[in-house]
């Protein structure tokens, strides 16, 4: 059953249900932040499963000013953001991109000359089914997905036909409606030129 959600959780690496939003407050001429320095906005504790950052999300405002000053940070590559921020001489100031380091910080570019806000969305690392307590986070209209994807695992190895056709027709019917309501919409993109 675990396998089954971990593999689920892992299809995609943009469920809804795995989204979550954080904040950190900066500290002066510090730029880089590990997921551990931040906040998580819901639970208000310290990020303790972390998959990624979301690129598009990052927003700051100077703590002084309050939220009314919130601006986008803007993502670069990490190679062209250390070329820009990480050689030579640089002077502290207003955070205007962010990126991410080899050790998974969100790093800030130019380093902050004072105590600015960041917030942003990360996605969550897959959740372990321990305990038989453990209820999964997915949407709870959808557990039954887990149990199929089991059945599945379980009529490949155990030689049971009627087990693996159950799970293939009920289970895909399940994880089309999940994809339906756990995956963004469809945008179109803004125009060429």
């Amino acid at each position: 059953i675990d396998q089954a959600y971990q593999e689920i959780q892992q299809d995609r690496d943009d469920w809804l249900w795995m989204r979550k939003s954080f904040t950190v407050n900066t500290v002066a001429a510090d730029g880089a932040y590990l997921y551990t320095d931040c906040t998580d906005t819901v639970t208000a504790i310290a990020i303790a499963r972390f998959a990624r950052w979301y690129r598009d999300s990052f927003k700051a405002y100077l703590s002084a000013s309050g939220v009314g000053a919130e601006y986008e940070l803007i993502w670069l590559e990490w190679e062209r953001f250390r070329r820009i921020y990480r050689y030579g001489t640089q002077t502290d100031g207003q955070p205007s991109h962010v990126s991410m380091d080899p050790t998974q910080a969100f790093v800030l570019g130019p380093k902050p000359s004072a105590v600015y806000v960041v917030s942003g969305d990360y996605q969550l690392a897959p959740q372990t089914l321990a305990a038989d307590a453990d209820t999964p986070e997915m949407p709870s209209r959808f557990h039954n997905l887990i149990v199929y994807e089991a059945m599945m695992k379980y009529g490949g190895s155990r030689v049971a036909p009627e087990a693996m056709l159950r799970a293939v027709s009920e289970g895909g019917r399940l994880r089309a409606a999940l994809e339906r309501d756990q995956l963004p919409s469809i945008t179109y993109g803004e125009a060429l030129a």
